[in-house]
């Protein structure tokens, strides 16, 4: 690390002594004098290649930065007239633009012709991709769209990190989704990729943004029509793999002078499947003891979707927003499984063949509102939001477990669970965002309020009927309340530097009470989270942003659930109702070459790590997994995004992420730390063979890792595919193959004194993919104003 430090403060000297560029300041407004947020102002040389690119701030202003030389000036923003301007730069003095005047749009094929961003965008807090028409990815889903943008990877059980670090939220429009961790993977494989416009990645959010999650936040934005109109669009996607899939989704928006509304229904029918096989060797006492299982699991999902945002225009200063959101899923999984118990010589001398039958009902619903109005005329805004949502889960399972030993006769065995799940979330949210001529503030608070209700009923089938079993039944109750107040502020300072600088405290009071167990835990903490961002633009050709922030990961509700529910009679899962946040400081050193070429070192250190660990129980012989703060954990290494483009039809992106991952492990009396080094390559080929055919081959491989006691294998995925749109672009046709060489599985190892055990996933991964899309009406709608949810915080840790 020292090494890499030197390496850029010497690139640092080195672009600080180069010749100066000149720096271009304007400001854009529209007819009435109202400033026009986020316009395109594009430099262009007299060859109309494109010099430089930046977006008006909420003041309308920009600022741009070029050598001597002649230029164009193009000022683009979706519900105006295009504005071109020639302007000469002849020393090295500020030069002013002045103001400048767009009128309002009547046509859109203006716009639609060379309002074209780079590939990357470095912000002050966050990085940019831009990932419309990705056509390997057409048709395909959001999750896939996500393992191969660079600066993301997958984990264990398809869990999202970025930048070494684990507990990723995920925004859709600027909205924070309300799952937990385990189910982000299944609600991101339900969107289609080709709905995507660009995605952010924000590693350290800043203080207005919620404290929850140590890897940031993923921010999905996808298309939408722009001015006055109607548009109805509609799409059919099928896959096959070993079993087929269908996901269909219809989509209307409207769009008026003051009244804009935005629904959409999305179905789906999944058939896939899973197979697992693990192995258990446990030393006790100098006696060795072995266990195998395999288990074939089949899937069959069902799901419904309906989203629907109505969004008012009250006056020219005030907008009111509803959103009302429902997801109902159920899922069938019957499975075989069968478990051998193996002598020192590998001879079988007990079996256990288990059927079981799952069937999971799901509820998700939900009710937003959100009021903003305009203080003044810089665009000073105050915000009110309230949010009301609830989940029901109901899972029922059926055993039936057949016990072979060679020393005794065949016994058989049938149980039952119910496993219900109610909770209700209530919270309330105020901001302030207050921008004045040199300095911009934001200030807010929020409180929620959650509630939760678990019921678990397991029974034995004895003497020709079923019968309670005490010791599984359990009841758990939780209850948590979370009061937040935030403050930041963000100044330009002279002509290149910006500094961004947050304060959020977040006071948490919890409560766990087992009915069944008799135990009640109790949990009250303040903590504060802070946040600083500098940025430095060296030339138009170098910029380099530092920041930190100290960031907080809560335990799923579900990690804290006590109960016990099984796989097979030999694994078992437990909640832990004891358990802590964890709490993580983030540190990167971003450098942006060229608007294309971006490099990050970066450090993270989490205290009071936890994960999910296995344990023998030995009354049963079997192995429960459960949860535990762990000790701390530790990365530092270095991200690296490159996209070169070779001509106007080929692009090829490339993308590396190196890191040393360091665990110091302190549990029970297990003392370890486990170090090693990880990488991942990722790269996509992508070729625009005419206006409307375009084809892109990509794939990323990563190496070994480790995660607490678990070691990973490494994995790889090579997908292609091809799109085409017709009928003047109103059809679209895409078809793909992902997971050519069936290269993407999971294999770990894990490690404990007197214990080692290991597991080998396999999904249905490799697909053929074939989508169709057709929109009726006119591309006439403006961007919709997105809302997030107050209670986005609780509803995501379900």
């Amino acid at each position: 690390m020292k090494q890499l430090s030197l390496f850029f403060l010497s690139l640092f000297i080195q672009q600080v002594l180069i010749a100066q560029s000149i720096a271009l300041h304007g400001e854009v407004k529209d007819m009435l004098k109202h400033p026009v947020e986020n316009a395109d102002v594009i430099l262009r040389d007299v060859q109309q290649k494109m010099i430089t690119y930046t977006a008006t701030d909420s003041l309308g202003k920009f600022t741009l930065k070029a050598p001597d030389g002649i230029y164009i000036l193009e000022v683009y923003h979706l519900a105006y007239q295009k504005l071109t301007k020639n302007i000469q730069l002849v020393d090295s003095s500020p030069q002013p633009l002045g103001l400048i005047l767009l009128s309002a749009e009547e046509s859109l094929s203006e716009v639609m012709i060379s309002a074209q961003k780079p590939l990357l965008e470095k912000k002050l807090d966050r990085l940019v991709i831009n990932v419309e028409n990705r056509s390997a990815f057409a048709g395909n889903n959001l999750f896939e769209l996500l393992k191969n943008t660079p600066g993301i990877y997958t984990a264990t059980d398809d869990q999202l990190q970025m930048l070494g670090k684990s507990g990723i939220r995920v925004m859709l429009n600027g909205r924070l989704q309300y799952l937990a961790t385990n189910e982000i993977s299944d609600f991101l494989k339900n969107i289609a990729a080709d709905e995507i416009i660009k995605i952010e990645l924000i590693t350290t959010p800043p203080a207005n943004f919620e404290a929850e999650g140590n890897a940031g936040y993923i921010n999905i934005v996808t298309k939408k029509i722009r001015k006055k109109g109607r548009e109805l669009k509609t799409a059919l996607n099928g896959y096959q793999g070993k079993y087929s899939r269908i996901m269909s989704r219809t989509g209307f928006q409207y769009q008026d002078e003051q009244l804009r509304t935005d629904i959409s229904y999305s179905y789906g029918k999944i058939n896939s499947f899973e197979a697992i096989k693990q192995y258990n060797v446990f030393s006790n006492n100098g006696i060795i003891q072995h266990y195998r299982s395999f288990n074939q699991e089949n899937r069959r999902t069902y799901y419904h979707t309906i989203r629907n945002q109505i969004d008012w225009q009250i006056n020219k200063k005030s907008v009111l927003s509803f959103a009302l959101r429902t997801m109902i899923k159920e899922e069938e999984r019957p499975a075989e499984n069968e478990n051998f118990q193996l002598g020192e010589e590998d001879n079988i001398f007990h079996n256990i063949q288990s059927s079981t039958f799952e069937e999971r009902a799901y509820i998700n619903y939900g009710t937003d509102i959100f009021y903003e109005y305009t203080l003044d005329s810089l665009k000073k805004k105050m915000m009110l939001s309230g949010s009301y949502a609830g989940f029901s889960t109901n899972n029922q399972q059926r055993f039936s477990n057949h016990y072979f030993n060679e020393h005794e006769p065949l016994t058989q065995e049938q149980l039952r669970s119910d496993f219900k799940n109610k909770s209700e979330i209530m919270a309330f949210k105020v901001d302030f965002y207050l921008p004045f001529k040199k300095t911009t503030w934001e200030t807010g608070l929020k409180y929620a309020q959650t509630k939760t209700n678990n019921s678990f009923l397991f029974e034995n089938f004895d003497y020709l009927q079923w019968q309670i079993n005490p010791n599984l039944n359990n009841d758990f109750l939780y209850r948590e309340q979370n009061a937040a107040l935030y403050i930041s502020m963000q100044k330009n300072m002279a002509k290149r530097w910006k500094l961004k600088l947050g304060l959020r405290g977040e006071y948490t009071s919890t409560k766990g009470d087992s009915p069944n167990l008799d135990q009640l835990t109790t949990y009250r903490y303040f903590n504060l989270f802070s946040t600083f961002y500098l940025q430095y633009e060296v030339n138009n050709q170098y910029q380099m942003n530092l920041s930190y922030a100290r960031r907080i990961n809560r335990p799923d509700y579900s990690s804290l659930n006590p109960f016990i529910t099984y796989q097979s009679p030999l694994f078992s899962n437990q909640g832990n109702p004891l358990l802590r946040p964890e709490f993580t400081h983030s540190l990167e050193w971003n450098h942006t070459l060229k608007n294309r070429y971006v490099i990050t070192p970066f450090y993270n250190y989490t205290q009071a790590y936890y994960s999910e660990y296995p344990y023998q129980v030995e009354a049963t012989q079997e192995t429960r997994y459960t949860f535990g703060n762990l000790g701390s954990h530790q990365n530092a290494g270095v991200q690296a995004i490159l996209p070169f483009k070779i001509n106007k039809q080929i692009n090829w992106q490339h993308s590396l992420l190196g890191l040393y991952q360091q665990y110091v492990i302190a549990y029970d009396s297990i003392q370890e730390k486990p170090a090693g080094v990880f990488w991942r390559y990722q790269s996509s080929f992508s070729v625009e063979l005419n206006k409307n055919l375009n084809m892109e081959i990509s794939g990323y491989y990563e190496s070994k890792s480790i995660q607490a006691f678990y070691e990973a294998d490494d994995h790889a995925d090579v997908s292609i595919g091809m799109n085409y749109s017709f009928w003047k672009e109103k059809a679209n046709l895409s078809l793909g193959v992902s997971d050519i060489f069936y290269t993407n599985r999971a294999k770990a190892e894990i490690n404990y004194p007197n214990q080692s055990l290991g597991f080998y996933r396999r999904n249905d991964t490799r697909l053929f993919k074939i989508g169709f899309t057709y929109k009726f009406g006119k591309n006439t709608v403006k961007d919709k104003k997105s809302l997030d949810s107050a209670s986005a915080e609780e509803q995501e840790r379900w």
